[in-house]
């Protein structure tokens, strides 16, 4: 290697290199990343609905159960433990969800609150 021209060895590795830390986008990665994308969104809009149906379940236990809302952590744990039961006997799990379900609920209470 002289000072003025470069090994075509040496720019090879350096383009290598770069193209693992910044790897240019080609219609092939674009097509891959807009699938990820799109089950993405998708699998985002179905844990929405499914927190929403837990919040309505929460409301409907929560109605039936006494008009004392001192009450709302009672049902909030049975909620818990009736949509974890079910999901598990359906074969499905939650994905971690159930630390959600207080936030759920705890919304939930607070819409009850404010009528």
């Amino acid at each position: 290697m002289s000072g003025r021209g470069s090994d075509p060895e040496v720019i090879a590795r350096f383009d290598e290199l770069f193209e693992r830390r910044h790897p240019s986008k080609t219609p092939e990665s674009a097509a891959l990343l807009d699938r990820i994308c799109a089950a993405t969104r998708a699998e985002n809009r179905a844990a929405a609905a499914q927190l929403d149906a837990i919040g309505d379940l929460f409301g409907y236990r929560l109605s039936r159960c006494s008009e004392n809302e001192d009450w709302a952590i009672d049902t909030m744990e049975a909620v818990t433990a009736e949509v974890a039961a079910a999901a598990t006997q359906g074969g499905r799990g939650l994905s971690g969800r159930g630390d959600r379900l207080s936030d759920v609920s705890d919304d939930r209470v607070a819409q009850r609150s404010d009528h």
